[in-house]
């Protein structure tokens, strides 16, 4: 009887925690989760339009496709995944949080780091697409140095 009291004490805290978190976050979350754990099984992702459809636009999935279709050896393609901004993972990226949101005239801003330290983190652009939220963009929240000046 004392668990169910103790546990029944915990409920309330816990449906509160789940409370904070808006649709919008929470798709991202979906996403980037399912999209890591494919590419951590090896699974090509990227080209998996069906899924891929749950969550992304069906503009940016036309993109997608188009540039998919490139040859990369004569167009400028780029070396990182275009959903989590690396040509690579970490072992602990299976750890996937969102960490904060910012709205703008274009969409929701979702960031959304991997690892346990959250060292990675990438800003999901949502947008409500026949009432569901979906990603349309995906920026990296470094700024690389990528840009030669003089």
């Amino acid at each position: 009887m004392k668990k169910i009291i103790i546990t029944a004490m915990f409920i309330p805290s816990l449906t509160s925690a789940t409370q904070d978190v808006t649709p919008e976050a929470l798709a991202a979350l979906h996403f980037n989760q399912w999209y890591i754990s494919q590419i951590i099984a090896g699974k090509a992702p990227l080209t998996d339009y069906p899924a891929l459809s749950r969550y992304i636009t069906r503009e940016t999935i036309g993109k997608l496709k188009a540039m998919n279709k490139l040859d990369p050896n004569k167009n400028d393609l780029p070396d990182a995944d275009m959903f989590i901004k690396a040509q690579g993972y970490e072992d602990d990226w299976k750890t996937v949080n969102v960490v904060a949101q910012d709205y703008d005239a274009a969409c929701m801003q979702v960031y959304v780091s991997f690892g346990k330290k959250k060292d990675h983190t990438v800003i999901d652009c949502m947008v409500k697409e026949d009432g569901t939220w979906k990603v349309q963009s995906v920026a990296n929240q470094g700024i690389p140095d990528n840009v030669i000046s003089e």
